[in-house]
C-alpha cells in the first residue's frame, strides 16, 4: 500500500481519483485533522470533568456550612442566668450541654436525685428518677435554693408528687450565679426538706435529723 500511495502521489490527482487511491499528502492531512479533533475532544472532556469536580466540591462545602448553621441553631440556648429562672430547661435548650453536679441514689436504687446545671444557660435544676416497683408510693422532688451558702431563707421549685406510672421528672431552673442549690426527694410533701440547712447554736449542731428522703449537698 505504501508503494502504491507513493506512486500515486507522483501522478496527477485525477489519475489517483480514477484509481480509487488516496494521495499520500491527503491521507496525512486527514490523519492529522482526525488526531487534532480527538485531542480537542479529549481536552474538552477533561476540562468538563475538572469543572464538574469543582462544582461538586463547592456544593459539598456549602451543604456542610448550611448543616453547621442548622446544628448551631438547634443547640442554641434561649435564656441566660436570671432569664432562666422559672423556665423549663428542655424547652429553653439548656439540657443540650447539661452536666450532673451531684447525684444521690438510695441504697436500694429506688430513687435517684441529680442536681443539674447548664454552662450555656448558667441555670440549675433538679432531676429525679425512681424504680416503680421499689420506690415509695409518694415521691416529691424539690429544688431548694438560697442566696446565702451558709444559711438563710430557702426558696423551692418542685415537681409535685410523681403520679402513678411516672418514673422521672425535673424542676424548673434557677439562676445559679446568685444562688446556692440542692436537689431533694421526700415522701411527705413538696415543701418538706428532709435535710434542712445546718443550724449551729452555741457551737452545737441543732440541725434536724435526716428522714423521709435524701438530698445532694448545697452547691
Amino acid at each position: 500500500m505504501g508503494i502504491l500511495w507513493t506512486a500515486c502521489d507522483r501522478v496527477q490527482r485525477a489519475s489517483c481519483t480514477e484509481l480509487g487511491i488516496t494521495p499520500v499528502h491527503e491521507a496525512r492531512d486527514t490523519l492529522r485533522l482526525t488526531r487534532r479533533e480527538e485531542e480537542r475532544s479529549e481536552a474538552m472532556r477533561v476540562d468538563g470533568i475538572r469543572r464538574w469536580a469543582l462544582v461538586a466540591a463547592a456544593l459539598t462545602l456549602l451543604a456542610g456550612v448550611l448543616q453547621g448553621v442548622q446544628a448551631s441553631s438547634a443547640t442554641a440556648a434561649d435564656c441566660w442566668r436570671a432569664s432562666c429562672s422559672g423556665k423549663d430547661p428542655i424547652q429553653m435548650g439548656c439540657d443540650n450541654d447539661a452536666e450532673i453536679l451531684q447525684q444521690v441514689t438510695e441504697p436500694d436504687g429506688s430513687v435517684a436525685v441529680r442536681l443539674m446545671w447548664s454552662p450555656d444557660c448558667q441555670g440549675v435544676w433538679a432531676k429525679f428518677s425512681r424504680d416503680l416497683d421499689t420506690s415509695p408510693d409518694y415521691v416529691y422532688g424539690t429544688l431548694w435554693t438560697t442566696g446565702a451558702p451558709d444559711g438563710g431563707i430557702q426558696d423551692y421549685d418542685t415537681t409535685g408528687r410523681l403520679t402513678d406510672g411516672v418514673a422521672g421528672a425535673y424542676t424548673a431552673m434557677r439562676n445559679w450565679k446568685t444562688t446556692t442549690a440542692k436537689a431533694c426527694w421526700n415522701d411527705v410533701n413538696a415543701q418538706y426538706d428532709p435535710v434542712p440547712l445546718r443550724y449551729v447554736k452555741n457551737n452545737n449542731d441543732t440541725s434536724l435529723p435526716s428522714t423521709h428522703g435524701s438530698c445532694t449537698d448545697w452547691l
